[in-house]
């Protein structure tokens, strides 16, 4: 096992949880590794719009206690691959491959728990209580497209168990009627998009005003529309599915169905964690959350199933995206930097998808 008696453990992005547009470098401690701890350098990253959302409700969904830091300061998580630099864990030898969640840094110290074959579990006490979607890394070789599949697979977790979801719990009466999806553009809504067009179901999207002209050009929406013509929407329409996380919007489209739809409350990518919630729950409305969905499925189908049937699915997406997505690689902690500002201020390209090279 031998690991050094002081290891560096590298530089750390950091945000403001209370203003997420400032931002620092940090320099992470330097010490020996504790025993059961394994220090892993940082390959590479995904970022996109779904990370901001994490900064935006870091403190209401407790995604700052993955990796926590400096009071007022924080982390954000991202998915990526790790190699191991020096470990304090019997079995786990360095230059071993991973994939999970990780900060944006060029090092990650973690407690593996639950070591096997294929899969170990990150067992630090501040995430006690966290869904363990979040805690669960992959021994990950490397393999073709992994870039294409990286920058897509976070989000289209969220697109694969909604349209589970949708599929068993949408009243035979309504099966083939069109369902609303908010945040039309973003990568979560283009995956349940076009899974839900592979199933006959149609689907209207609704996006801000400037990327309707993306959303209007991919080959998965009957009808596009801006936010403010949400009362343009199919009166036929049985479902609503919110990934934006905007009660006001349900409100009005609520009003404009003629209170009629079921309604899926499943994200939060304009940053308001109150809208999350639900004043008055009933029969039609629902709050989706897939870090709870994947351990059920899991449960149900097994892992090995859930894992393969959600790669064919992933794979498939990853085929169409082809035609739309470009991956735009930056290299090292300043281009992160650069990139999460954009992505941010709404600087970004929906069609875009960002690879950070530590």
């Amino acid at each position: 096992m031998g690991h050094p008696a002081d290891v560096s453990r590298g530089r750390c992005f950091e945000v403001g949880q209370a203003e997420p547009s400032v931002t620092r470098m940090a320099e992470a401690e330097s010490g020996p590794l504790a025993e059961g701890e394994v220090l892993f350098e940082v390959e590479k990253f995904a970022f996109s719009a779904n990370n901001v959302t994490y900064a935006l409700l870091g403190q209401a969904l407790r995604y700052w206690d993955l990796f926590p830091a400096e009071p007022g300061w924080g982390r954000i998580p991202v998915w990526g691959y790790l190699r191991v630099l020096s470990s304090g864990v019997p079995g786990i030898e360095p230059g071993r491959r991973a994939y999970g969640l990780c900060p944006m840094a060029t090092h990650v110290v973690l407690r593996p728990d639950r070591v096997g074959r294929s899969t170990f579990s990150e067992g630090s006490p501040s995430r006690k209580g966290l869904s363990s979607v979040y805690n669960v890394y992959s021994w990950a070789d490397p393999g073709p497209h992994e870039d294409a599949l990286l920058v897509l697979s976070p989000s289209f977790w969220l697109s694969f168990t909604l349209d589970d979801y949708l599929a068993r719990n949408t009243r035979a009466d309504r099966a083939d009627r069109t369902v609303v999806v908010t945040s039309a553009s973003s990568k979560a809504a283009i995956g349940l998009a076009h899974l839900l067009t592979r199933r006959g179901v149609p689907v209207a999207g609704l996006t801000s005003p400037s990327r309707v002209a993306f959303a209007r050009s991919l080959p998965l929406y009957d009808q596009v529309l801006p936010y403010d013509q949400a009362e343009s929407l199919p009166a036929d329409a049985a479902t609503m599915v919110d990934i934006a996380g905007d009660a006001a919007l349900r409100d009005r489209i609520d009003r404009h169905l003629g209170r009629r739809p079921d309604i899926v409350i499943a994200g939060g990518t304009h940053g308001d964690a109150g809208a999350l919630a639900v004043d008055s729950p009933d029969e039609r409305t629902a709050v989706f959350s897939s870090p709870q969905a994947i351990p059920d499925l899991a449960h149900e189908w097994g892992w090995a199933l859930l894992d393969q049937r959600f790669r064919a699915a992933l794979e498939s997406f990853a085929a169409h995206a082809a035609s739309w997505l470009a991956i735009r690689r930056h290299r090292g902690l300043d281009g992160a930097a650069a990139v999460y500002q954009r992505v941010l201020t709404n600087a970004d390209s929906p069609a875009e998808a960002h690879l950070i090279d530590v």
